[in-house]
């Protein structure tokens, strides 16, 4: 995707958010989040940012409340199922640098190797509680392949998994979770677009709306 194909694809995740239902009331405040903050990121931490997530902070902010959670109908190896999300907003890019920081507290808690974190970057959490979800930045979104979850850069830990060095270590030294999804752009089209609910409600005949997921709780 060109550089403004992203941008009308994260604006358009946003609108069809509101569309679905998700923060009645509520306006996206655009973000305040620069370019050149971008790059002091990645200079200060030594990494690269996926293009798709950096055009994403640098969008809209989501409304302060219900720890920005959503939820949308998701594929679990042809189950079609609802998963409630907690997904990071974030005001800036200390606000990051302080996400990453909590996964150092992890890596010390499980005595993991010193760099084990640093292709991990959080921006959420999978399950609305089950465990960080990160990008995983040594699998590159452009040689993602939906078919193949080896590839899939968008990742998630179990936090009531602690033997995380027999779990998720790899043999390169670097932490890498389950699958999540193949991409940011993968994710947003499920949870933002709600891409799977016409296909959901084709197969059960219930209609997921705004209400219905919040009934899903009750359940």
């Amino acid at each position: 995707m060109t550089s403004q194909e992203e941008r009308e694809f994260v604006k358009g995740a946003f609108q069809k958010l509101k569309e679905r239902g998700w923060f009645p009331g509520q306006e996206f405040q655009s973000s305040t989040i620069t370019e050149e903050e971008i790059a002091a990121f990645e200079q200060k931490h030594q990494v690269k940012l996926p293009s798709m997530y950096k055009t994403f902070l640098m969008s809209f902010w989501l409304p302060e409340n219900e720890c920005n959670e959503v939820c949308a109908i998701r594929d679990d190896d042809r189950f079609f199922c609802p998963l409630w999300q907690m997904i990071d907003s974030p005001r800036t890019m200390d606000e990051v640098s302080k996400s990453m920081e909590t996964l150092q507290i992890i890596r010390e808690f499980c005595q993991l190797p010193e760099d084990c974190f640093r292709n991990l970057i959080p921006i959420g959490d999978w399950g609305a509680g089950w465990g960080p979800l990160c990008i995983d930045l040594s699998r590159p979104e452009e040689k993602t392949d939906p078919d193949d979850p080896s590839t899939w850069s968008l990742v998630w830990f179990d936090h009531e998994e602690f033997d995380w060095d027999k779990t998720y270590l790899g043999d390169d030294g670097l932490l890498h979770g389950s699958k999540a999804a193949p991409d940011l752009k993968a994710y947003l089209e499920v949870y933002f677009y709600g891409s799977l609910e016409a296909e959901y409600e084709r197969e059960t005949d219930e209609k997921p709306t705004y209400q219905w997921y919040l009934d899903t709780l009750k359940r």
